[in-house]
């Protein structure tokens, strides 16, 4: 099979040395990796060990190409390819390799096969048919030992699911459904016991042994499982100080007057005297060697030496269509949240109904009741407001890393994961409106036309739900979007004319209220509800004229209010995307 990627290739060898990573301060300056070097020989396994502290996971990263120099750190490197020079940061260089993070980047609700079949789909060329990537997806089951929980969910905080193992080896699986050239794992068997822990380096010997070479970091393995690695680069301080074949380490380090205590696991005293012995010391005795290796001149790898050209990539369209199927399944299988948050909505505006009832057919002429219907219209533009926004806000900190891991994998675009995410939080927010509208339309006896209530709901909804993404995009982490909540409706409603008129705002402050879609969808509801008081009499027109000059909402404004919610909601849609967009760029 062409894409099988446990089918025997030729493989190639990656190799780098003069690896540097300094951060520069007031302090001067702090170097974290100082002349790095090492090589990953074809169909081998090679692990990054050290103390905390000592570079793994930075080295790891430069090498995959998910670190570059910016701001005060600086990062130096010459990293090689079958001996052709490759810029690890160029996205073109990411087909070439896989990269699985520590973290387990997942969808909750979604399944083994599912998960491998989607990377394949959106990963393999266009050119793949759809037996070729069941048959792919398959044979990976069958290799990753997954075949018996192929259709059990990855399961998250809140949904019971596949073990530790389990999670790490579909993870793996998602990664080499491309065929890698280059396979990196950011410690893999953190968090997995002994036996999972040796599954899974056996399961990377099949794909070296295919012809991807491996590189890992790897924090004190078992005795099994250091025996069973190929090579070994081990760091302290940010320096090399030892790079060779497994089973020299004890020989290496009893030359060196450290030898290794009998029955004593080679990893354990390797690390022991890493940690306990003075640097000084350690460069005295002979550790810390420096680099003798005659490298091949500098060659720049080429185009077709990349794994899936990008005129094979499969379009837009398709991504989008892949993308919306899959919001729709998690929809469809994690019903709590939509229960909740409709839920809320309904119990919320049957109480707004009743509290209001029948509050539309009162005279505007008492004073008292058309309050009473203008607090009704604020209340109901508030609930759908603080109903639709809070879900949005949280929606892209909650699925950041799932986002994050195929982005950089190249799964989609930045712009397709948003409109397929925008898809489907805008049918979703219509339904809610819709609710809301027939729950407090009928109860509260509004004089508006019921449609007419349906657009403003739904327009404040789309505008401040865009404002919450705009948010969202910035923040990494739900906590923190949660604590930012008060931000994003406060300030509407301080600026929106119904706590104080806007006129009595200090001029410095006073045109925010402009950027406030709330003030626009208050406005629209008064004059559609308030436009005319006729049948009131005298005393009903002086009272709707009173409030609508109140709130400044005029009738022959009402075009503009329409355009300018909509405007609103077009640019903070659109800043939402790019901000997403950079700070993604910038996130590897």
């Amino acid at each position: 099979m062409r894409m099988d990627p446990f089918s025997p290739r030729e493989g190639k060898e990656l190799a780098w040395k003069g690896v540097n990573m300094t951060l520069t301060s007031k302090e001067g300056e702090k170097h974290l990796l100082t002349n790095i070097y090492g090589d990953v020989p074809k169909k081998n396994v090679t692990a990054i060990m050290g103390p905390s502290g000592a570079g793994k996971t930075s080295l790891l990263n430069i090498l995959a190409g998910r670190a570059s120099s910016h701001g005060n750190l600086t990062i130096e490197s010459d990293v090689r390819l079958d001996g052709k020079t490759i810029d690890p940061t160029n996205p073109n260089n990411r087909k070439l390799v896989a990269f699985v993070a520590q973290d387990d980047s997942l969808p909750a609700s979604t399944t083994p096969r599912e998960a491998i079949k989607f990377s394949a789909k959106l990963r393999l060329p266009n050119t793949t048919t759809d037996d070729e990537i069941d048959n792919i997806t398959e044979r990976m089951l069958k290799e990753l030992g997954l075949e018996s929980c192929s259709d059990t969910f990855v399961g998250g905080p809140l949904l019971k699911g596949l073990s530790g193992g389990e999670r790490k080896r579909t993870s793996v699986g998602v990664e080499l459904v491309v065929k890698p050239d280059i396979v990196f794992l950011d410690e893999p068997t953190s968090g997995l016991d002994s036996f999972s822990a040796v599954q899974l380096v056996n399961l990377l010997h099949k794909v070296s042994n295919a012809g991807a070479s491996v590189l890992m970091t790897i924090h004190q393995p078992s005795s099994e499982v250091f025996a069973s690695l190929d090579y070994l680069l081990l760091l302290n301080k940010g320096r090399v100080m030892y790079n060779g074949r497994v089973e020299g380490v004890p020989a290496s380090f009893g030359e060196l007057g450290y030898p290794c205590p009998p029955n004593y696991n080679p990893s354990d005293h390797m690390m022991l005297v890493a940690q306990t012995v003075e640097e000084t010391k350690l460069e005295a005795d002979g550790f810390f060697p420096a680099d003798t290796r005659d490298l091949p001149p500098v060659e720049k790898i080429g185009k077709s030496d990349a794994t899936v050209d990008n005129t094979e990539r499969v379009s837009k369209t398709t991504e989008l269509k892949l993308l919306f199927e899959r919001e729709m399944l998690n929809l469809k299988r994690d019903t709590v949240p939509l229960y909740i948050r409709f839920g809320i909505t309904i119990f919320l505006n049957i109480l707004y109904g009743l509290i209001f009832q029948g509050i539309g057919s009162k005279s505007t002429a008492d004073s008292i009741a058309i309050n009473s219907r203008f607090g009704a219209l604020i209340m109901s533009i508030l609930s759908v407001m603080f109903g639709t926004a809070q879900p949005a806000l949280i929606a892209l900190p909650s699925e950041r890393p799932v986002f994050l891991r195929e982005y950089y994998t190249n799964h989609y675009s930045v712009y397709t994961y948003f409109v397929s995410r925008f898809a489907v939080e805008a049918a979703i927010t219509f339904a809610q409106v819709m609710v809301q509208a027939v729950l407090t339309y009928f109860l509260m006896e509004l004089t508006m036309k019921f449609y007419t209530l349906v657009l403003i709901l739904y327009a404040i909804a789309m505008a401040s739900t865009a404002v919450a993404i705009l948010m969202g995009a910035f923040v990494e982490d739900v906590a923190v979007a949660q604590e930012l909540m008060p931000l994003l409706f406060v300030p509407q409603m301080l600026f929106a004319g119904f706590f104080i008129a806007t006129d009595l705002l200090p001029d410095y402050i006073r045109w925010a209220q402009y950027l406030c879609s709330l003030t626009y969808a208050i406005r629209l509801a008064l004059v559609y509800e308030f436009d005319d008081c006729s049948d009131d009499g005298p005393d009903g027109i002086e009272n709707c004229e009173n409030l609508l000059d109140y709130t400044k909402a005029k009738e022959l404004d009402i075009y503009v209010y329409w355009a300018i919610l909509i405007a609103l909601f077009a640019v903070f849609r659109v800043l939402a995307m790019f901000s997403l967009a950079k700070n993604a760029s910038k996130f590897y």
